[in-house]
């Protein structure tokens, strides 16, 4: 794959990423009381205007990859193999886990030490051990992505001669 194609490739992801994180704020819209909000106006016009971001990132991604990279050469076609796509997607992935994570542990964290004169902290302590363990998960995808990749390819030959 040329620089182009791969670029064009993750814009698509992010593409469907920015659908996604657009289609959770659609139930806002249906609560009670919603389009008395004075901010309803601009709620909708973010909206729109994210679909239609969405829409150009996927329909034309390569004319966003062709104003923002220079022009392929011919013969910059990169042979990479898919360990290495693995990795660099668990990698990838781990580090997005961990940019949410965090935020949200440290916030965790304030409010047991704010609530520290309340006495049931269990819904608190089962959200810090969400965290937590996501927290784990996201360290391992980043630091461990030879692992990943070896339970990855396992399970893909699970039951073959290939596996054995």
């Amino acid at each position: 794959m040329t620089p182009n194609q791969t670029f064009a490739v993750v814009l698509r992801l992010f593409a469907i990423w920015l659908g996604l994180q657009a289609l959770q704020t659609l139930p806002a819209f249906f609560l009670p009381n919603v389009f008395d909000a004075p901010g309803t106006v601009y709620a909708i016009f973010l909206l729109v205007l994210t679909v239609v971001l969405v829409l150009v990132l996927w329909f034309f991604p390569r004319a966003v990859t062709g104003r923002l990279l220079p022009p392929p050469d011919a013969q910059s076609q990169t042979t990479v193999t898919p360990d290495t796509w693995l990795a660099m997607g668990c990698a990838l992935i781990g580090l997005w886990i961990l940019a949410t994570r965090i935020p949200r542990l440290a916030f965790d964290f304030f409010a047991w030490n704010s609530m520290a004169h309340y006495e049931d902290h269990s819904k608190l302590f089962r959200g810090v051990l969400y965290d937590l363990i996501e927290l784990a998960i996201a360290l391992w995808l980043v630091f461990g992505a030879r692992g990943f990749r070896a339970v990855f390819w396992w399970a893909q030959n699970a039951g073959t001669r290939k596996a054995l």
